[in-house]
């Protein structure tokens, strides 16, 4: 039941939104910090590497997928503003992910229902 690939991706996009949200913390915390560089998480490697796993995910290679889609940020210098905003588009990226997990169980539940009738 939890081994199909739509499941897979939505459990390796919820991983990698919660690693984004220790990062992001994390610039927080570093914001005053002479020569701190902003880290961020790429999801589009998080995609890509989900897609050429063909969704054999083990826990192991879940982390090493997202040590591998960390990045440090040069492009601009960190504000306060950027960051939180960051945060918030964060935030509801993990409610949307939370509310797919949702429908996916709510689709199980009927289906078992269905099936014990």
């Amino acid at each position: 039941m939890f081994n199909t690939d739509g499941f897979k991706a939505i459990k390796g996009l919820t991983d990698a939104t919660m690693q984004r949200q220790e990062v992001l913390s994390g610039n927080l915390a570093n914001i005053e910090t002479k020569n701190y560089v902003r880290q961020d998480i790429d999801f589009s490697k998080v995609l890509g590497d989900l897609k050429n796993s063909s969704m054999n995910i083990v826990e192991d290679d879940n982390q090493s997928m997202l040590a591998r889609s960390r990045y440090r940020d040069y492009s601009k210098p960190m504000t306060m503003e950027s960051e939180l905003s960051k945060l918030y588009e964060n935030h509801l990226r993990y409610l949307l992910l939370v509310k797919s997990i949702s429908h996916h169980y709510d689709h199980m539940k009927k289906a078992l229902e269905v099936r014990a009738t």
